[in-house]
């Protein structure tokens, strides 16, 4: 849609607290891909394989700041003149019901995530002092919280264990 007035996520971030359960923690290689309106725009490794990022206990903010302006598609755009794009994702409606994030692992060494909150910084055209009209993208100082989803799930390979893939509907 390409519209100066819509909602620009410019980062994402989870809080991804693993279960302190004995066999909790993950070796695996885990994902995570950030959709809108159902469709895949980013996907990022959470723990590469290896590490101790989704360990038992641990306790761990990823965060992924957008590089470039990726719009809705459409052959309509509404824009400011001399307002450059933002690198942000853009959600017309906002992010409820239009932001998912799915979460999958690729492996069977079970992780058993204990709670992940989701938040997401805006960005908005500003004035800028001392111009009559021109404006600039500005990031939120503070994160906003976009959900909380605390059930247990457990993630592996192994159908027997649990899931390969979560999904987060904000």
């Amino acid at each position: 849609m390409a519209d100066w007035r819509s909602n620009y996520v410019s980062a994402i971030g989870w809080d991804i607290k693993t279960s302190t359960e004995p066999g909790s923690g993950t070796d695996s290689r885990v994902t995570v891909t950030i959709l809108r309106d159902d469709v895949p725009i980013l996907a990022l490794n959470v723990e590469p394989g290896e590490t101790e990022r989704l360990d038992r206990g641990n306790s761990v903010f990823h965060t992924w700041n957008f590089t470039g302006a990726i719009f809705v598609p459409s052959d309509f755009t509404t824009w400011v003149a001399g307002l450059g794009y933002p690198d942000a994702v853009e959600f017309p409606d906002d992010i409820q019901g239009h932001l998912k994030c799915r979460f999958a692992i690729y492996g069977d060494d079970l992780w058993r995530k204990d709670d992940i909150i989701g938040y997401v910084r805006y960005t908005r055209p500003q004035h800028v002092p001392g111009t009559i009209d021109s404006q600039i993208w500005v990031d939120d100082i503070n994160w906003t919280h976009a959900g909380s989803f605390t059930q247990d799930v457990n993630l592996s390979t192994d159908a027997s264990e649990g899931h390969q893939r979560w999904t987060l509907i904000y």
